[in-house]
């Protein structure tokens, strides 16, 4: 047999008072209205008694539900994603809120009724969020329903978006390899038409730029893959003047660079220095010798997302939305070094 619920009216009975005045304690209103002693019995025997409050009464007086919807395009099952979920239920279970998670699988047409789906259910606020950088046309959501992205955006700023500083980021990987004595230096760059290619390839060449360092032929244009990098990697070392150092755009493709040089008979990092991107769960860490690479900031925006969408919904954060860019900053293990003599 389940335990019946302690109710106000059992505190009241235990306590010697009447269920008004357990009704403003225990709702934070007896200051002033019910005497500071009888508040500490109150509290003390609702203790005692192992008093839960009803969260749906709460949330009715409230006019909230506590739940958050989560909408994401495949980011339940990308590799890397984990910390931004972990994070954003951390800060949103911290406050008293749930998330509610859809995952789209990559079906943009599958956005606008996941939202409304989770708008059916009264959500508080909604969050999308995507498993890789991505420029969003405008979403359908009333103006009244408080929305957030994560590392995603829309081109006029309109909406509050928290997504990676990955031109800093690209920078940091170059100027990294550059403090270890590198000059010769290669990028082999992911799909073309990604923002966060574009943003990477910006940030090495202003690192390069700075150092006085001559960008021609230095940036190999691939994709997010291993077996691309792989064969961008080979030619790359196989050429007269090959570089002591290659950067590449995702820890996969740092990956096909390793088993390049490997096939090549070239060890890392003592004849070639590797600098991955991402610091991707369960790779960069076990890709021996560890991989150096650059972190997103997958807690971070998951973090800053949910608060800043709690602020919205408590109505302290309707200022102008703002893409806010977060660093992205270097993991160093085991596959940089200074380069060989020559």
């Amino acid at each position: 047999m389940s335990k019946r619920r302690v109710t106000s009216a059992d505190i009241a009975k235990a306590s010697g008072v009447s269920r008004s005045a357990v009704s403003l304690v225990l709702n934070g209103r007896g200051d002033g209205m019910v005497d500071p002693e009888k508040q500490k019995r109150i509290r003390a025997i609702a203790h005692e008694l192992g008093y839960v409050p009803n969260a749906s009464a709460v949330n009715l007086r409230r006019q909230r539900t506590a739940t958050l919807g989560l909408v994401t395009d495949a980011i339940a099952s990308a590799p890397f994603a984990g910390p931004l979920l972990s994070a954003a239920s951390d800060v949103a279970l911290e406050a008293g809120y749930m998330i509610l998670t859809i995952d789209t699988w990559q079906h943009p047409s599958y956005v606008d009724g996941a939202l409304a789906t989770l708008r059916a259910r009264d959500v508080d606020g909604l969050i999308y969020a995507d498993a890789g950088l991505r420029q969003l046309d405008q979403i359908d959501v009333p103006p009244d329903v408080p929305l957030v992205l994560a590392n995603a955006f829309v081109a006029d700023g309109s909406l509050p978006a928290f997504i990676p500083d990955d031109e800093g980021g690209g920078r940091a990987a170059v100027e990294l390899v550059i403090a270890t004595g590198h000059r010769r230096i290669a990028f082999i760059t992911g799909n073309s038409d990604a923002p966060a290619t574009v943003q990477r390839v910006r940030g090495f060449t202003a690192g390069m730029k700075a150092a006085g360092l001559s960008i021609n032929g230095t940036i190999v244009p691939a994709s997010y893959s291993v077996s691309s990098n792989h064969a961008a990697a080979l030619e790359l070392l196989q050429s007269p003047d090959r570089p002591t150092a290659i950067l590449a755009a995702n820890d996969r493709g740092a990956t096909g660079v390793i088993l390049a040089a490997a096939s090549l008979g070239l060890s890392v990092p003592n004849d070639l220095s590797v600098v991955g991107y991402d610091d991707e769960q369960f790779l960069a860490a076990e890709v021996p010798p560890g991989l150096t690479t650059i972190a997103l900031p997958h807690r971070e925006m998951g973090q800053r997302a949910v608060a800043e969408l709690l602020a919205r919904i408590a109505g302290k954060g309707y200022g102008e939305p703002r893409t806010e860019r977060l660093p992205c900053v270097p993991v160093l293990r085991g596959t940089v070094a200074t380069p060989p003599p020559g």
